[in-house]
């Protein structure tokens, strides 16, 4: 059965500045944040004894004041609001790698096969909406079978200071009583529905389908694809999935912690009982690491990561504590950390090496060696070449990263030594893979020979025309050092 968490912020615009201000007083004053549209003032967001005096999003700053004239205001900050609350949805993937946002103020999560983690279905809920009461943000959850039931029931029903949950089957009788804008209509279709006396989404389960299309009658066929769509995503009879905010991992291990782990010396013992188990799981599954996460999930709300990667699959225990010993440095515990995950984001198949091997060996401890200084110095820092199947000399290899990323001519350009002063450059020109020394270029043509087919500029070297000589074959010079035919 398919649990799905929907999370209402409602005054998440003035719990992001409270918290990113520390401001306290703001609980108790009529506070609004404004946004300027179209050369006027409005209201972005309300504060609670704002709301209590008829104050609503949307309304200009005039009006506002003319209601309530001491109200205190201050600009609102939508890029902070959304990166604000991304970084949320990653501190909740504590509880499920599914997790996504949901417009701009609310968060969605796949619990399904979560809940017995955590005490069950209720104590779970209750452990989300704490967690984010102590942060000092105002949430409402629901839990139910699928999404737009979830989300109804987050939003729109009334007492919902504790949570929803809602059992399966039952989740048509649940949102019943709710309005039909619950359904996720747009204001135009919900304010039409209304007029024709379907005010609650159990009107407008108990007409047939025939008869709620007549009704629709020489509307465009889009506003009744979109209501039927939207009934049946709510009561289970089509599917809505969740596109996570990152990747699921292929392996995952946790560590929780009954106090917060405030020193790197606990972070550090956690960690080796983490790399135990991930290696343990690998070898069962004949897989090696390729690229690993730590995420330190902080009692403040916020999550460091550290990242690590490995040139070769490898379960070497040892070589993945000394890659993550290199950047434990980097971690700020602050109040503490409640919860370590240790995540193998790639993996491929790793089978037994023969034993005695010296080509073996040597590729293995060049493997270590580049992973080493590649987590020391940065993954762009390290460069190898690449074997490709080309017929072509100069695309036989490649430089990569050791992300495995292929780079470009620019790229290569700036990582490489630079050139003796009579073999400087071309600054006109994109280098190809192949070096070959001639002497520095004289002059460009352009698109002078567009119409022999070629579609990028000419450089020829001192003393050599630039024009084709060699019977239809073109010699072209590029950056001074290469010379490539075409």
């Amino acid at each position: 059965m398919r649990r799905i968490v929907s999370l209402w912020l409602p005054q998440w615009p003035i719990d992001r500045y409270n918290r990113a201000n520390n401001n306290t007083q703001q609980a108790e004053t009529v506070f609004a944040l404004t946004e300027t549209a179209q050369q006027t003032q409005r209201l972005y967001a309300v504060g609670p004894h704002a709301r209590a005096l008829g104050l609503t999003a949307g309304m200009t700053l005039a009006e506002a004041r003319a209601i309530h004239p001491p109200i205190l205001t201050d600009a609102a900050n939508p890029a902070a609001d959304a990166a604000a609350l991304e970084a949320l949805a990653r501190y909740l993937v504590r509880y499920t790698p599914l997790v996504a946002l949901d417009s701009r103020d609310g968060i969605l999560m796949d619990v399904t096969g979560c809940p017995h983690l955590f005490g069950g279905e209720q104590a779970m809920l209750a452990d989300i909406k704490n967690r984010l009461a102590r942060a000092g943000i105002t949430a409402c959850a629901a839990m139910a079978e699928t999404v737009g039931a979830a989300w109804a029931l987050a939003r729109y029903k009334t007492d919902n200071r504790a949570g929803s949950i809602i059992d399966k089957g039952t989740s048509l009788a649940a949102i019943s009583p709710l309005p039909v804008r619950a359904l996720r209509l747009d204001d135009a279709t919900s304010l039409m529905l209304n007029r024709l006396g379907l005010k609650t989404i159990g009107n407008i389960s108990e007409l047939p389908r025939a008869a709620l299309a007549r009704r629709f009658r020489g509307n465009p066929a889009k506003a009744v694809t979109e209501l039927l769509e939207r009934l049946d995503q709510a009561i289970g009879r089509r599917d809505e999935p969740i596109n996570p905010l990152t990747p699921l991992p292929e392996w995952q291990v946790k560590q929780a912690f009954m106090e917060p782990a405030q020193h790197l010396e606990q972070v550090e013992l956690a960690l080796a009982a983490l790399v135990d188990d991930l290696c343990l799981v690998l070898a069962e599954g004949e897989r090696g690491a390729r690229r690993l996460r730590l995420d330190a999930y902080r009692v403040d709300g916020t999550v460091q990561s550290l990242l690590v990667g490995l040139t070769r699959p490898s379960r070497d225990k040892a070589h993945m504590l000394r890659l993550f010993n290199e950047k434990l440095a980097g971690l700020e515990a602050g109040f503490g950390f409640d919860l370590l995950t240790l995540s193998a984001l790639e993996s491929e198949r790793l089978m037994p090496a023969q034993v005695g091997d010296l080509r073996q060996e040597e590729a293995h401890s060049t493997a270590l060696l580049m992973d080493r200084l590649a987590a020391r110095l940065g993954p762009g820092a390290v460069l190898r070449l690449r074997h490709n199947a080309s017929h072509l000399p100069e695309r036989a290899q490649t430089v990569t990263t050791q992300g495995s990323r292929t780079l470009d001519a620019d790229e290569l350009a700036g990582t490489t030594a630079p050139l003796p002063p009579h073999r400087a450059p071309c600054a006109c020109c994109r280098a190809p893979s192949r070096w070959m020394y001639s002497p520095p270029c004289r002059k460009v043509h352009p698109a002078a020979f567009a119409g022999a087919g070629l579609n990028t500029a000419w450089c020829a070297p001192k003393g050599r025309s630039a024009l084709p000589t060699n019977g239809g074959h073109r010699r072209m010079t590029v950056r001074g050092t290469i010379t490539a035919w075409k």
